[in-house]
């Protein structure tokens, strides 16, 4: 960070003295890098390509259409008239459209040769251009001193010992490119500046997501911890567990959000603090999905317990938050421009522990739903339910995400996919999963948020007797008007959630009538023997 501006540093020291041709662009104008010739004249620009295709003609020297591509300044493309003697060196820029006018470029090109003297300090055929054009009276004796020079696109700063660093600074976002050839060796050191910290620009947004989701879980937090204050008498031991896992994921998201603001600050990663915070990334997803299994096998709702089963889940969760720190420590400590099979390592374990899940799950779900169906209990398997169709969403974009994930990675490796795409990095390595998790678990949430009515979600009384369950809920369903609270509050509800309207309902001395009468021209007398029969016997009920 200079300045508070983004800038590309480069230093090149004297040693061994090299005469450099130095160009620096942003990638929207790699297609003007260099003058292509066929038969010649300029090829027209619709049919310029791209950075690769300069790259490949320069090693070629001719492409397949027969175009000739002259990317330096030399004395054959003095003569063709391509370049004058002051741009001797100077990689070529074609900076004229097809009718000759000045073309406009997305950022400005810094187009230098840079000669090292073997003794003292050198000089750049941009400085030289730049005095000529002065018309500068001191001679040679200017480049034998200590000097900095603003020249087009760039600052030069020619130090005493013959180092010289070039600065050249950003304006505009963009992939930007150094490119740099010498008929000899030469050491160089280049450093990009953001001019937002010291984090590589394609991992500077997972600061923004992170510190958001923060916030986020911190609010939900606060809203159920009130919500449930609320009703604290009828406040349900899941929904405590709930909350548990909210606040966790608040730390989770804290963590991660302070692990990226060390490393946009210092520049480097923490090795303790990645650690930390990969483990704890890995042990929240992994309890997430055990929480989510047991429930659905029917944990707590028809098994009173799962037997050997619960090894199985505890075992896969552990093989989950394996596969969850083998793929933190590669997103971590493993530069996200690499390319090649090997991002594949830390991708395919995840995605096949998650696979397992996610099969097993599923097919839990649709196992406790048969079973809630053929007791007939309507409002728990509209529940499960719901929550199949929500895993089923899930299970279609996580499958998307890993398919597209694999793709992304095989081809990151091609400059122009890199180039074009380089923004949304953060989208794959930390924004599809976090964002998916987010979403499905605030639909979870908005199911079984705290309410007084928390009586419809609870476990101990899904788990009880299911006779005497079927019994109440077919009771329910077939008779449709009551007009006792206490009894209704021992009944369930209907598919919608609501409490059943009773028709016609009158009271008697201590006892509970229940008439259903369709017909509305019924005698008084036929009203006062079914009150009577009522005091005798349990209620009766008729279609």
């Amino acid at each position: 960070r200079k300045g508070r501006r983004s800038v590309i540093e480069i230093e090149v020291p004297p040693v061994p003295p090299s005469d450099i041709a130095l160009a620096i662009f942003n990638f929207p104008d790699s297609k003007w890098i260099g003058l292509p010739i066929r038969n010649g004249a300029k090829v027209p620009d619709d049919e310029v390509g791209e950075l690769g295709a300069y790259i490949s003609s320069r090693n070629a020297g001719r492409d397949a259409s027969d175009v000739q591509r002259f990317v330096i300044c030399d004395n054959e493309t003095i003569t063709m008239n391509l370049c004058t003697e002051a741009d001797l060196g100077r990689p070529l820029i074609n900076d004229r459209d097809d009718s000759g006018n000045p073309r406009s470029f997305a950022s400005v090109v810094y187009s230098d040769y840079l000669m090292l003297s073997r003794s003292g300090i050198g000089y750049t055929r941009l400085e030289d251009k730049e005095r000529t054009d002065k018309k500068a009276t001191d001679g040679d004796a200017w480049h034998a001193k200590a000097r900095t020079t603003v020249v087009d696109g760039a600052t030069l700063e020619w130090a005493a010992d013959g180092t010289l660093t070039v600065r050249y600074y950003v304006n505009t976002t963009g992939f930007y490119c150094v490119d740099a050839a010498s008929t000899g060796d030469f050491n160089a050191r280049v450093e990009w500046h953001n001019v937002n910290g010291l984090l590589p620009a394609s991992e500077y947004p997972k600061m923004h997501v992170y510190m958001g989701l923060m916030i986020a879980y911190i609010l939900i937090a606060l809203a159920w911890a009130f919500m449930s204050w609320r009703v604290w008498s009828e406040i349900l031991p899941v929904q405590n567990q709930l909350l548990g896992l909210i606040v966790l994921l608040a730390v989770d998201m804290g963590m991660n959000f302070g692990f990226w603001k060390y490393y946009n600050s210092t520049g480097t990663p923490s090795i303790v603090y990645s650690v930390f915070t990969l483990v704890i990334d890995a042990g929240r997803n992994s309890l997430s999905f055990f929480m989510l299994l047991v429930v659905s096998l029917g944990w707590g709702v028809v098994r009173p317990s799962l037997g050997k089963t619960m090894i199985r889940c505890v075992l896969l969760a552990i093989v989950h938050f394996t596969a969850g720190c083998l793929y933190g420590a590669g997103i971590l400590f493993r530069d996200p421009h690499e390319s090649g099979p090997l991002g594949l390592i830390y991708v395919i374990p995840l995605s096949m522990s998650l696979s397992l899940f996610y099969i097993w799950i599923m097919s839990s779900i649709i196992t406790t739903i048969n079973m809630l169906a053929e007791r007939q209990q309507t409002y728990k398997l509209a529940m499960y339910t719901r929550l199949w169709r929500l895993l089923l969403v899930c299970l279609v974009l996580l499958f998307g995400f890993f398919v597209l994930n694999i793709v992304y990675t095989l081809s990151y490796s091609r400059i122009l996919v890199a180039a074009r795409s380089w923004q949304w990095l953060w989208f794959w390595t930390d924004g599809w999963l976090n964002l998916e998790y987010f979403v499905a678990l605030c639909v979870i949430l908005y199911w079984w948020r705290p309410t007084m009515e928390n009586y419809r979600y609870g476990l101990e009384e899904l788990a009880g007797d299911e006779i005497e369950a079927a019994e109440r809920e077919q009771a329910f369903i077939d008779h449709d008007s009551f007009d006792n609270p206490r009894m209704g509050e021992n009944l369930e509800l209907d598919d919608m959630g609501e409490m059943p309207k009773p028709r016609s309902a009158s009271v008697s001395g201590d006892a509970v009538q229940f008439v259903i009468n369709d017909d509305d021209d019924d005698e008084d007398d036929d009203r006062a023997d079914a009150a009577t029969a009522n005091k005798t016997s349990p209620p009766r009920y008729s279609d």
